[in-house]
């Protein structure tokens, strides 16, 4: 999964503003573990190979993503929001109200993207601690080197 989530990461260097997001660590072993304790994974395959995941915790009383990622080589193909209407399901039927995660602001597949999908900016305040840590997690591994943004979408069951 880190070497699919580095593979994924390459797109970021056709944007000079967020090329470093190139040379960012990926989710460390014990996050992954976190996952595999508390919360829950989906994986998409082309041609029997994995070549996406999408990482799920929950967070302040809602289904978090913790990282959503496709392999280079399979990007535009619809991966993405097939992990995510699997996510979105789930969370629904595990009885989460909402849906969260953090993204880049001015990526095209990052907040724009998942505005498509049916989220909103929302803003973080100490309403949402865990939400607080992890944007403060981001910040101290590099990520805010850009605008950020935290957001959410409303999940029926």
């Amino acid at each position: 999964m880190q070497t699919l989530e580095l593979d994924a990461a390459r797109l970021y260097g056709t944007l000079a503003d967020y090329e470093f997001c190139t040379r960012l660590p990926p989710r460390s072993q014990a996050e992954h573990l976190r996952v595999q304790e508390n919360g829950a994974a989906w994986l998409a395959d082309l041609d029997g190979e994995v070549v996406g995941f999408l990482l799920a915790l929950p967070v302040d009383g809602r289904a978090h993503v913790l990282e959503a990622a496709t392999e280079h080589r399979a990007q535009g193909r619809g991966i993405g929001r097939r992990l995510f209407a699997a996510f979105h399901a789930w969370a629904a039927d595990m009885g989460y109200s909402a849906a969260t995660l953090t993204t880049y602001r001015d990526v095209p597949w990052n907040a724009p993207f998942y505005e498509r999908i049916g989220y909103q900016i929302i803003a973080v305040d100490t309403r949402r601690p865990q939400l607080m840590a992890i944007r403060a997690e981001e910040a101290t591994a590099g990520f805010e080197r850009a605008p950020r943004v935290a957001m959410e979408k409303p999940l029926r069951r």
